[in-house]
């Protein structure tokens, strides 16, 4: 199974970068399980000192609902506010780690996505986290964040996750932190008047992503 991606066609150039770097992350086998998802994610200004256009957080995509101990989950194919969910997720074993390549989207004009990829056949997220992570945050109503640096934590509202381990085959849960996401295409005036600098923000979400092909 190859990643799947359902995004208007504006935001066909992001999704063809990110399709790229999943085209080789494939199911071992068939499996009849259905992919379900919990995400919390926000875009905003952060406090890295970084220019960024949106001049307060924004709640980018909740699906599922928060509980202290294990949140309530999304299955694709299910709907959110009379929109449908999308979710497509592969956390394969790899070498010493993990590849994964996850995404979720709520579909509408106004609907938004989020999309992880580690680099494939590296094995890049372990049981202590992973770096060198993308991160793509879309939305149709506040635009397109990327960044090929982020990271993941196994965090949970700020604290450890409960789950023991945080990852295996077909599942995970942690936190992606993309402090540096440019939004595509946009510069500002460098505020101490040199050449332009692109506008980042800080993108961070929640996730948990399970029943995923292996």
């Amino acid at each position: 199974m190859i990643l799947r991606i359902l995004r208007p066609a504006r935001q066909a150039g992001w999704v063809a970068l990110v399709s790229a770097a999943v085209v080789s992350v494939a199911c071992s086998g068939s499996s009849t399980l259905v992919p379900a998802t919990y995400i919390a994610a926000t875009v905003g200004p952060g406090t890295n000192g970084t220019i960024c256009n949106l001049g307060v957080t924004q709640q980018w995509l909740d699906i599922g609902t928060y509980k202290s101990k294990l949140p309530s989950l999304q299955n694709d194919g299910s709907t959110l506010e009379g929109n449908a969910v999308d979710v497509s997720c592969t956390v394969a074993t790899s070498g010493n780690g993990f590849d994964l390549a996850l995404s979720a989207t709520e579909e509408g004009n106004a609907g938004a996505s989020l999309v992880i990829v580690s680099p494939s056949g590296q094995g890049a997220v372990t049981q202590s986290g992973g770096s060198g992570i993308t991160g793509v945050f879309q939305s149709g109503a506040n635009g397109d964040y990327r960044e090929t640096d982020c990271t993941i934590a196994f965090t949970y509202n700020g604290e450890v996750v409960p789950n023991v381990p945080p990852i295996a085959a077909g599942r995970v849960w942690g936190h992606l932190s993309c402090p540096h996401a440019q939004q595509s295409g946009q510069t500002k005036p460098n505020p101490d008047g040199g050449a332009a600098v692109a506008e980042q923000c800080d993108a961070e979400a929640d996730f948990l992503f399970q029943d995923c092909a292996q």
